[in-house]
């Protein structure tokens, strides 16, 4: 069993984050977009680590509403409850803050990240078509915390 740590992004990691998110999903973002990320919230962007960066949550917050812009683990790790912690902590996290639900967006065609968050007691409240630059479609995914 693979123990790693799960703490706050740090700056330093940003170039193993990047390929995580290059490697995971299909949109492309500028460096500075991950940095954007954390400096509006730090605790809100996570990492898992052992000896390297295996996985990140990248997330924001409005008012008393958090959303998940981005989860993503690395290929060779998957399936081995990486992502699932980064998301448990995330939501632990947003409680502590006293926000009061989770939203995020989800391709349609990802049949396997929707079951993911539907685990998670994440639903679908409405789709979005053209969402992503490629012109595929998204679902809205929601939750009270």
């Amino acid at each position: 069993m693979l123990v790693y740590l799960i703490r706050e992004f740090k700056p330093q990691d940003l170039q193993q984050v990047i390929e995580i998110a290059n490697e995971s999903l299909t949109e492309r973002y500028f460096p500075q977009l991950f940095l954007d990320i954390y400096e509006a919230w730090p605790r809100g962007f996570l990492v898992a680590e052992f000896h390297e960066i295996l996985g990140f949550i990248a997330g924001s917050k409005l008012s008393n509403e958090a959303r998940v812009l981005m989860l993503a683990v690395r290929k060779e790790h998957r399936r081995r409850g990486i992502g699932s912690a980064l998301l448990r902590k995330f939501m632990a996290i947003c409680k502590s803050e006293g926000l009061v639900s989770i939203r995020l967006e989800v391709r349609t065609s990802n049949i396997t990240a929707i079951e993911f968050y539907k685990r998670f007691g994440f639903n679908i409240i409405s789709f979005i078509p053209n969402y992503y630059t490629n012109g595929d479609a998204a679902y809205v995914m929601w939750r009270m915390i």
